[in-house]
């Protein structure tokens, strides 16, 4: 083989070698900031919904204490949200989402308080929060993926 031969073979090879590199550097940084981008996406989703969910229980744990439930057709939002939550949220956040709903349920059963009596109770510190578990659990999920 010719001298000559031998470096264009050796210059073709380093400039197949380098472009080859290059793209491959490129496809890879392409697909991790496409993954960052759909990851950042979802958890806003994933916060848009828990934030809906919380804003709902929320309304209607507040309302149970002085009312009963007019008709099951006032929990309809809470329980869509509740559904929508069980199509794209890991177990633990689906647990902690339908112990709310039961407790959502639960204290429209229970006895309505007047305003005295739930006076006493913050003062004393006896209202606990329903909603303390299933925003932990989302915490933790999003800590787990990363957000």
């Amino acid at each position: 083989m010719e001298p000559s031969s031998v470096s264009i073979m050796a210059g073709l090879t380093g400039s197949l070698l380098g472009g080859m590199a290059t793209f491959a550097a490129s496809w890879l940084t392409t697909r991790r900031q496409h993954h960052t981008q759909t990851s950042i996406q979802r958890a806003a989703r994933h916060e848009r919904l828990y934030a809906e969910f919380i804003s709902e229980a929320s309304r209607h744990l507040v309302s149970a204490w002085g009312h009963e439930m007019n008709s099951p057709e006032s929990l309809a939002e809470i329980y869509s949200a509740l559904e929508r939550i069980r199509l794209t949220s890991s177990g633990p956040v689906i647990g902690a989402a339908e112990t709310v709903m039961q407790q959502v349920i639960a204290a429209y059963t229970a006895p309505n308080k007047t305003y005295e009596e739930l006076q006493r109770l913050a003062i004393r510190g006896e209202i606990a929060s329903p909603l303390t578990d299933f925003i932990s659990t989302c915490r933790h999920e999003a800590r787990t993926l990363g957000v």
